[in-house]
């Protein structure tokens, strides 16, 4: 469907991401839309930590069997740390020599950007997918590197050691509160009034911090409910993160085919054009 800028004239949308939020913003101002951004989680880079260092270095001595690469984010932090840490190539060479398993396009296309492919990725997206694959491999005595994302990823190892790997995780980033949690307030007002047409989530943790923000801001409120009332359109950049809104109680998610904000963008116009049509 083409999409003038006539077409979202009038139109707000609110933006949850912290990263790339600008990005968003841009790309619906330019069809006519205002823009609203409310963080509802902030992510917090653990590049200086020692640990970090030191687990880099132990991969590079002693490359694993295999190497989960899970977020495009973390793969290139990780990689530019290991740049100012002088082991840049060193970490490039370990990680050839070892069998990666990718959980999405975006950690692929960011291994690929060093000149690495992944032996494996996941068609839709999902750790427990990956999980699985490697245990067809057989784990029993194996060990595995894995990136983990900015949240709890507990279930994902004790999974892997129970099939007799031993796992060594990577901590990149952490996701948190937002350090400022008056715009997603703000957002949660829209939400309940009726003056958002459109909100637009890039990680699933995006979807439960906006959960937790309207529940400390107005206790007992049925946000989803409210959405459905007001017919707001709902976007997600891709099938993890529709899945946790849907698990939500969210319902008519819009998720593009590609998971590009580009195509988010326009999943959401597309939605929004078929509402008022």
């Amino acid at each position: 469907m083409d999409t003038t800028r006539s077409e979202l004239d009038g139109i707000t949308v609110g933006v949850t991401a912290d990263r790339r939020a600008e990005d968003q913003a841009v790309m619906f101002r330019r069809l006519g839309a205002t823009a609203l951004l409310g963080p509802t989680i902030s992510t917090t880079m653990l590049v200086e930590s020692e640990t970090l260092r030191e687990r880099t270095l132990a991969l590079v001595a002693d490359p694993p069997d295999f190497f989960v690469a899970d977020t495009g984010i973390g793969i290139r932090s990780w990689l530019e740390a290991a740049g100012e840490w002088g082991i840049r190539d060193a970490l490039v060479e370990a990680l050839r020599s070892t069998r990666i398993a990718a959980r999405g396009p975006k950690a692929a296309g960011a291994l690929s950007s060093a000149g690495l492919r992944a032996w494996w990725r996941s068609p839709s997206e999902q750790l427990g997918e990956v999980v699985e694959h490697l245990r067809r491999e057989g784990l029993a005595a194996k060990r595995i590197f894995f990136q983990l994302h900015g949240d709890d990823s507990a279930q994902v190892v004790s999974d892997l050691e129970t099939a007799g790997a031993t796992v060594t995780t990577l901590p990149v980033y952490r996701w948190g509160p937002p350090r400022d949690p008056t715009p997603a307030q703000e957002l949660v007002r829209r939400c309940l009034d009726g003056t958002l047409d459109a909100i637009t989530f890039t990680a699933g943790p995006q979807v439960e911090g906006l959960l937790k923000i309207a529940a400390e801001y107005a206790p007992g409120v049925n946000l989803p409910g409210a959405l459905r009332e007001h017919r707001v359109v709902v976007g997600c950049i891709g099938p993890v993160c529709a899945d946790t809104a849907l698990r939500h109680g969210f319902d008519d998610v819009a998720v593009p085919e590609a998971w590009r904000l580009g195509s988010l963008v326009k999943a959401v116009a597309a939605a929004l054009a078929q509402r008022s049509g």
